[in-house]
């Protein structure tokens, strides 16, 4: 059976990804795997009940993302499994694909606008030189 990751961080685009792997998976009967990412933070100079209570926000906007997903995905009669993770994103991606072995990713095009992006360039093209499997980058 074909499997597919599709990345989400609940922007436009993410969900737009979703929406084409989302067809896949319809025409296919492909396997779907929906994945959040959690960038890693490290605490400094908190006690572990703020630290807990920062992480518990942390993951409020995943599971939403993902919960987002999942009705999207029921509602059009396709089945769906959801991880989050915490890492960098294309890395965390690209090992979930190879420990899945997934056959596509599915991941949304953001414009480089900020600085960050200019000098580390997008996720999408990161993950599109490191997956082991075939990146479909949707606008």
């Amino acid at each position: 059976m074909k499997k597919c990751i599709v990345c989400l961080d609940g922007s436009q685009p993410s969900f737009r990804a979703l929406e084409r792997a989302l067809d896949e998976a319809g025409c296919s009967g492909a396997e779907l795997i929906a994945v959040t990412v959690v960038e890693a933070l490290t605490f400094f100079d908190c006690d572990v009940k703020d630290c807990d209570t920062a992480f518990a926000a942390i993951l409020r906007e995943p599971k939403k993302i993902l919960a987002e997903a999942e009705e999207i995905a029921r509602s059009r009669g396709v089945a769906i499994r959801t991880r989050y993770e915490p890492g960098r994103p294309a890395e965390t991606v690209a090992r979930i694909a190879r420990e899945e072995g997934a056959d596509e990713v599915y991941i949304g095009s953001r414009g480089k606008d900020d600085v960050e992006s200019l000098l580390m360039g997008s996720v999408s093209m990161r993950l599109v030189q490191i997956a082991p499997c075939t990146v479909v980058v949707v606008r």
